[in-house]
């Protein structure tokens, strides 16, 4: 498949499509990591033909996080409302703090800025919400990196959804991250009501 470039900037977000939290929701003030040891990279020891891969981890901190439990997994499907509290949520982290530790060099973040092309991260271009003082540099969503939370944790803190273009990236990020197929991002549907 040839490389298809991601989303204009301008066509991930919305600022709210519905008042239910949907997959592709990003929230503000949430633990971002598991309880660790102060770090910044681990490195994996199985390397590749390019090398070892490095993921980023470290103490717990708070920031933004975008929800990736399906829609139809955490809406009630005979009623309205909630079928279970449970969520799941990955870390967004500035591309210049993967920069800093050495986890992507300027090659890598130029083929990120173009094409999303890194399979463990999800590009997400920079965010400003000024009614809610909200601003977030470019960044990455860490998809190897999933967390898991009450819904209570995360109820205030909705700052915007990904719309259309951005919620079909995020389903073309989770495919390929977790199966290693890679499809053309018109192939997906997301449930955006």
């Amino acid at each position: 498949m040839a490389k298809e470039e991601r989303p204009r900037d301008d066509a991930y977000y919305e600022r709210e499509r519905v008042p239910l939290f949907s997959q592709g929701d990003l929230f503000r003030d949430v633990p971002l990591d598991y309880p660790a040891p102060p770090r910044e990279i681990v490195v994996d020891e199985e390397a590749d033909e390019r090398g070892a891969r490095a993921f980023l981890s470290g103490p717990l901190e708070f920031g933004p996080a975008l929800l990736t439990t399906p829609t139809c997994s955490m809406r009630a499907q005979q009623a309205e409302g909630y079928a279970h509290p449970v969520r799941t949520l990955l870390p967004v982290v500035p591309v210049d703090r993967l920069l800093e530790v050495g986890v992507v060099g300027d090659e890598q973040l130029r083929l990120v800025r173009k094409y999303d092309a890194l399979i463990n991260y999800m590009y997400l271009p920079q965010l400003e919400v000024p009614e809610l003082e909200f601003a977030m540099p470019e960044s990455v969503a860490l998809l190897y990196m999933p967390l898991t939370m009450h819904h209570d944790l995360l109820e205030g803190n909705r700052i915007t959804q990904l719309a259309r273009e951005g919620a079909q990236q995020l389903q073309r990020k989770l495919v390929w991250f977790a199966s290693s197929w890679l499809e053309s991002r018109d192939f997906f549907d997301p449930p955006l009501d």
